[in-house]
């Protein structure tokens, strides 16, 4: 786990990726019941990629896409930025896997 850790830390300082972390004391909210993933595409409708315990599935409608994004949204800002995401990843590696 340790190094799956810090292997997240280092992917977190491409340009290109971006790992935000929630804290724990945070608490709980509704976008983390289940993984989600939105694709948009130029010249096309967005679609959303839903995960549940059993199966996966891929939805079209206009009105999930929306919702999702807005969770997507509402959980990002409540996350904290890229540098103090990466050092509470590296610190839990270092605290609980070493």
């Amino acid at each position: 786990m340790h190094d799956q850790l810090a292997h997240l830390a280092d992917m977190s300082d491409r340009p290109k990726v971006s790992v935000q972390v929630i804290p724990f004391e945070a608490g709980s909210r509704t976008g983390l019941l289940g993984a989600f993933a939105i694709a948009d595409q130029a010249g096309a409708n967005s679609i959303v990629y839903l995960e549940t315990a059993t199966t996966g599935q891929v939805v079209e409608v206009p009105s999930v896409v929306d919702q999702a994004a807005l969770i997507f949204d509402t959980l990002r800002s409540e996350a904290s930025a890229r540098g103090p995401s990466r050092d509470l990843i590296m610190k839990v590696a270092e605290e609980r896997w070493t």
